[in-house]
């Protein structure tokens, strides 16, 4: 832990940053059942609570634009998942399922004094939403799922595990932020600055990801061929969702087609879908305004 600059002092060269706090936002630690968890958060208790669940391979920080847009109407909880970004993997779980996972958020819920809230969740996210609104449906007052469904696009998904799966570890980076740039080329180009919040760096002064998809494990499945072992079951479990429910989809997307977002939409009886224009599957970095405004809109519809 280091110690505040007070006004007017500077950080000299070799001080530890402190750690990332987003705009208009907090960040934290706490521990639960031994675990490590960071989350990021914006707006005050008392307030309709959001809970935020990223996707595979990013962090809580893809809500930076959405928090601080929610910050005066809404609190928002956005913890990093189990084995992402600043938060422990679960232990004894080297692969990940969407029931493990959302098992995990319960107890983060009640940490916070949270419940119900609306979920918003991207991809990964999505997925885990449904998951946890079928196992314990009083948590959940409402979902907004970003780019997902039981239904993806094989071409697009293996386009997101060759990128995870390809880059070991980067020799900088401005290396690593040519390759988000490649992949993500409707995104601005990343400020070094701010991957830090994305990778970790080694002893050896490479720098890897926070996550543990690229990082291959004895006797673990290839995740291009067993990728779909994820979706085992969603298409009942959102048939079981009752409450409201905005499916997302980025116009430019490779992984949610139009028909794989009304098919979600329509297993669930207060589904609707709405279209982002200039956005791919990463529809909140590609255009966060357009995707702010749906949620915010969804939300007064519903009175949250």
């Amino acid at each position: 832990m280091t110690a505040d600059v007070l006004p007017g002092e500077r950080r000299t060269p070799g001080d530890p940053d402190r750690h990332d706090i987003p705009e208009g936002g907090r960040s934290g630690f706490v521990a639960i059942d031994g675990r490590q968890v960071h989350y990021l958060e914006w707006g005050r208790t008392g307030r309709p609570a959001v809970l935020a669940l990223h996707g595979g391979g990013q962090t809580a920080y893809m809500y930076e634009e959405f928090g601080k847009a929610l910050r005066d109407t809404h609190h928002v909880l956005a913890p990093d998942l189990p084995g992402h970004g600043d938060s422990d993997s679960l232990p004894g779980t080297p692969i990940l399922g969407r029931h493990e996972i959302a098992a995990t958020l319960p107890p983060i819920l009640a940490e916070f004094g949270l419940g119900p809230v609306a979920i918003v969740g991207a991809s990964l996210g999505g997925i885990t939403a449904i998951t946890l609104t079928r196992s314990n449906p009083e948590l959940v007052r409402a979902i907004a799922l970003i780019d997902v469904g039981h239904q993806l696009e094989e071409a697009g998904v293996q386009r997101i595990i060759k990128f995870m799966s390809e880059h070991e570890s980067f020799g900088s980076l401005e290396e690593a932020a040519d390759a988000i740039a490649e992949y993500a080329p409707r995104k601005s180009k990343a400020r070094t600055t701010s991957l830090t919040r994305n990778l970790r760096q080694r002893s050896d002064g490479r720098w890897i990801w926070k996550h543990g998809f690229g990082r291959s494990r004895p006797g673990a499945p290839n995740p291009a061929d067993s990728w779909r072992d994820i979706l085992d079951g969603l298409d009942d479990d959102a048939q079981q969702i009752t409450v409201p429910t905005l499916v997302i989809r980025g116009a430019e997307s490779d992984v949610l087609s139009d028909g794989g977002a009304r098919d979600v939409a329509a297993l669930i009886p207060e589904g609707r879908v709405v279209v982002v224009p200039n956005a791919g599957h990463l529809t909140a970095a590609d255009n966060p305004d357009g995707t702010v405004a749906h949620i915010k809109s969804f939300f007064a519809d519903i009175n949250w």
